[in-house]
């Protein structure tokens, strides 16, 4: 498979996220204190946005999206096509829409391998996603659901049964995360639909709490914070009981939900939220501290990521200066997960060029792509910090030109 390099550049996408607000609340016919009003942002903060002089963060992508009544991949631009063509990945999303659009039904002229072979293929590939590198599970998770669509369907009602179910369910998981991590969000969630109708064959207590937990970044992404903190709320309570007992799997989960939920009470705007994102930070601290061991769902909760998480979520309360202050004494374990590392760095790129340290910023994204190179070139964080880069005064370095040639802007 190729990449898009320096010397085989993507063509430029023609406009921003500022650009494209400006079209649609155009189209519409607003002023920009018209949206302003609508999306509870100030006019001085929409008028920046739109001219180019301040990046668009997550919160005011969402709040612009959901204002102007479009989705806020109308405003990246995901799925990014001419990145995916020349990357050659276009073609693995259709074979995976397929799978996913399939409604469990199970192929005629398929023979599945031995349950242990599949289980190891898809530990390989979701040990691939923790890398950061995802386009092994494009072009192999389809096949993966369709061997296990025919394996569940012949094996009896049993334990056997059961465990294949939990292996189908990862497989949607790992689908998911590919088609996801390209953009194509409502392909996402249908597979995590799917993921969800293996649950009551799956013999797992906290299977749905990870379903729960996944639907809230499709939330948190499109703008309706408030309806996953709903969702969560929920399903919270039914973990207490087996935290207390010492349940490793609950307690993984548990600790994962006080994360989205920090990074969903960010985003909601409210009066309080720094101090409901505190008390949840606080509780996911405690609770790392005595985890035994990886959680089974693929959720990465540790006490390295609560950390990121304590700082990420200051970007989004307007502390930029604290999450810089913070994120500076993180440091990563030897080995540990490269796609949240990753993130991580694109999140520091943002920070440095909102106080106007701008080599510090593309220093940043070169570590994150060094680390997850696939995330990094299609995150719209990306984008968005680059085009800022660009517009800063002064010429762009040659470094700064060549990550835009990278990224496609």
């Amino acid at each position: 498979m190729t990449h898009a390099t320096d010397k085989h550049p993507v063509p430029p996408m023609p406009v921003s996220v500022g650009a494209r607000i400006r079209a649609v609340r155009k189209a519409r016919g607003w002023m920009q204190h018209g949206l302003a009003q609508r999306a509870g942002l100030s006019v001085s903060t929409i008028s920046k946005v739109e001219s180019g002089h301040l990046a668009a963060s997550p919160l005011v992508t969402a709040a612009c999206a959901r204002a102007l009544r479009v989705s806020v991949t109308d405003l990246t631009g995901q799925p990014y096509m001419d990145a995916l063509k020349a990357d050659e990945l276009e073609i693995l999303v259709q074979p995976l829409r397929q799978a996913i659009a399939n409604p469990l039904l199970p192929g005629e002229d398929i023979e599945p391998r031995e349950p242990a072979s599949i289980r190891a293929d898809i530990a390989r590939l979701d040990a691939t996603r923790l890398r950061g590198e995802y386009m092994a599970i494009g072009a192999e998770a389809p096949a993966l659901i369709d061997e296990l669509l025919v394996v569940v369907d012949r094996l009896p009602e049993g334990r056997e049964r059961e465990a294949a179910y939990r292996l189908l369910a990862d497989a949607y998981r790992l689908a998911r995360s590919f088609v996801g991590k390209l953009g194509f969000t409502d392909l996402s969630l249908l597979a995590l639909d799917r993921m969800q109708q293996t649950i009551p064959h799956s013999g797992d207590p906290y299977l749905h709490t990870a379903v729960v937990y996944y639907r809230s970044e499709y939330f948190l992404h499109h703008g309706f914070p408030e309806i996953a903190l709903r969702e969560i709320g929920r399903v919270e309570g039914t973990l207490d009981e087996p935290v207390r007992r010492g349940d490793p799997q609950a307690a993984s989960v548990r600790g994962a939900l006080y994360l989205k939920s920090a990074v969903l009470h960010s985003r909601t705007r409210k009066p309080g939220a720094a101090g409901e994102v505190a008390a949840r930070i606080g509780e996911a601290r405690e609770l790392a501290d005595r985890l035994p061991g990886p959680d089974a769902y693929g959720l990465i909760f540790d006490s390295t990521n609560v950390e990121l998480h304590a700082a990420s979520t200051q970007l989004d309360l307007g502390e930029v200066g604290r999450m810089v202050e913070m994120g500076e004494r993180i440091r990563m374990p030897a080995g540990w997960v490269r796609n949240r590392e990753g993130h991580h760095h694109m999140d520091m790129g943002r920070a440095y060029e909102l106080v106007g340290r701008r080599g510090d910023a593309l220093a940043a994204l070169e570590r994150a792509r060094r680390t997850a190179p696939a995330q990094t070139r299609y995150h719209p964080t990306t984008r968005e910090t680059v085009h800022a880069l660009l517009r800063a005064r002064g010429t762009p370095s040659a470094e700064l030109r060549g990550y835009a040639r990278w990224i496609g802007v």
